[in-house]
């Protein structure tokens, strides 16, 4: 094997869609700053200042669904953002999504298919056992082989983890991924728990309910999935300088009370949709922090269910959707129209792909007639009845299908039933062929591919993939040279395009975070999925930042 012994960064830098982070500009008594922030496109600007912040403020924010708090069990994909608060993960994401020294403080390729990480000394775990290169070992073993692990296939290349010393572990990689692997890590593959108490608990269940970390808080009595879960900073923990808060309470919210819940100080962080963006920057107690991100919202489809199993029903699915029109329709202009799976300036966006499918209802006509369906299709698809944004959106998505032959059945259903009866569990596959829903944040271009487009893929309910894309997929994250990282990722998305797979990507949405005056640190606008809690603060007497 060839010697690389060679440090990563400008590598990793390719690895990421890269994202406008944009936010009001503070700093505090800790240099706390908003170095890349913007407001809110059509907000007034913040005033900058010092300000000293309360380190005993318990931060309300809201929106934030979870039924599992183990990071090898995924239920909700929004879970990542109490995950983080509890689990710190080996390799960190800045508010650009750049990969940054978290409890490993470097990385680097020794071999052609190994890579070495150097960890951070002198860490605990809440319940006082040591993060050391074993502990790292036993997190990725159980990731890898549980029976309750739904992660498995993030780590599918890994083919050993050696313990080198107390702290350093390496990793034989087969395929290699070097630009992708550390982004791996960043996720929930890199949540480190504590194997004490995970030995302890049993089972996954056991220690959901009692989960312990190395993050920078710890949870406070018994959670409640889907409602609340209060975490509190505990003493020992190896980053508390940039931990700012006393605790955080997340409460679940619904994006309709969002707005109302923030002024009337029922919650002092929260995430916010598209219309209530102007309502938020016209209250002056409030401030609104926005970017761009690669989240997309899409009527995602079963493409193993009739009428969806024929490549020519998907592809009139795509002609049939003025795109354009329902992004300035649901985001008041904010968010970029969806063409493909990425937006565009990043790595895997093709340019050839912007016109593949532009609004043509009567090609959607042509193309169903010689699928068979010379007089149109009916399919049934369902949304969480009070997610009214996703509601909201099947509702144009209805009426635009309709001229194109197309007859959407809508059906409103407990949201709780949702991801199950789209995804399918352990005990019951997929029931619906379809759902205006949304994909969530990707940390990566490879896992977008992987979650969504890989027959083993958790968010592929098909259970299928394309040939050649696996094979693309793994070239690109083997790949040294960006040239043609990117090369080997647009010909990845153009087989995706050209199946039209998983269903029509609609538009990107632009994160929005809204938050009262007292708040400092927030260091962009995020979705539900990617919110950093490091330096936020809450000032002294709640007074306004600035």
């Amino acid at each position: 094997m060839r010697s690389l012994h060679r440090t990563l960064a400008p590598l990793l830098a390719l690895s990421l869609l890269p994202l406008a982070a944009c936010s009001t500009s503070s700093d505090t008594d800790s240099d706390t700053t908003d170095d890349n922030a913007t407001a809110a496109p059509g907000c007034p600007p913040a005033t900058s200042g010092t300000v000293a912040h309360d380190p005993t403020a318990i931060l309300k924010y809201g929106s934030v669904p979870a039924s599992s708090l183990d990071p090898i069990r995924m239920v909700e994909a929004n879970e990542i953002t109490v995950l983080q608060t509890i689990f710190d993960p080996l390799v960190k994401l800045d508010a650009n999504d750049q990969p940054i020294p978290g409890l490993a403080t470097e990385w680097s390729v020794v071999e052609d298919n190994v890579m070495e990480f150097k960890l951070r000394d002198g860490v605990v775990f809440s319940d006082g056992t040591p993060f050391d290169a074993e502990a790292v070992r036993f997190n990725i073993d159980r990731a890898m082989n549980d029976e309750e692990s739904n992660i498995k296939g993030d780590l599918a290349n890994v083919q050993a983890v050696e313990v080198v010393d107390d702290l350093t572990v390496r990793f034989e990689l087969d395929p290699p991924n070097p630009a992708a692997f550390p982004i791996v890590l960043s996720d929930r593959p890199g949540l480190m728990a504590s194997p004490t108490a995970v030995q302890a608990a049993g089972s996954s269940t056991a220690f959901s309910d009692a989960p312990v970390g190395a993050g920078p808080y710890a949870v406070e009595g018994p959670w409640y999935a889907r409602e609340k879960v209060s975490v509190r900073a505990w003493d020992g923990y190896w980053n508390a300088q940039e931990r700012l808060l006393g605790g955080i309470d997340f409460i679940e919210t619904s994006t309709d009370a969002s707005l109302g819940a923030l002024q009337a100080g029922d919650l002092d962080v929260q995430y916010i949709e598209d219309d209530k963006v102007a309502a938020a920057c016209a209250d002056d107690r409030l401030r609104v922090m926005s970017s761009s991100t690669n989240e997309v919202r899409a009527l995602l489809i079963n493409q193993a269910m009739e009428p969806f199993d024929d490549v020519r029903v998907r592809q009139a699915l795509q002609y049939a959707l003025n795109r354009e029109a329902i992004t300035e329709a649901l985001t008041d202009g904010r968010s970029e129209a969806a063409t493909q799976w990425f937006p565009e300036g990043s790595v895997p966006y093709s340019p050839e792909l912007a016109d593949a499918y532009p609004y043509d209802p009567d090609r959607a006509r042509e193309l169903l007639a010689e699928a068979g369906y010379p007089d149109g299709v009916t399919f049934t698809a369902e949304i969480g009845g009070t997610f009214t944004a996703y509601v909201r959106m099947g509702e144009l998505v209805q009426a635009q299908l309709e001229q194109a032959g197309f007859t959407m059945d809508l059906q409103l259903i407990d949201p709780a039933q949702m991801l199950a009866r789209l995804y399918g569990t352990a005990d019951s596959p997929p029931q619906i062929a379809a759902a205006p829903l949304a994909m969530a944040p990707a940390r990566s271009p490879s896992s977008r591919f992987r979650e969504r487009f890989f027959e083993d893929g958790r968010y592929n309910p098909s259970g299928e993939t394309i040939p050649g894309l696996r094979d693309l997929v793994v070239q690109a994250d083997a790949a040294v040279d960006p040239d043609e990282r990117a090369d080997l990722l647009r010909q990845a998305a153009t087989l995706v395009s050209e199946e039209a797979a998983a269903g029509v990507p609609l538009f990107f949405v632009a994160g929005h975070t809204a938050m009262g005056a007292h708040v400092g640190g927030v260091q962009r606008g995020s979705t539900r999925s990617n919110m950093i809690f490091d330096g936020l603060y809450i000032t002294e007497g709640r007074v306004p930042v600035g």
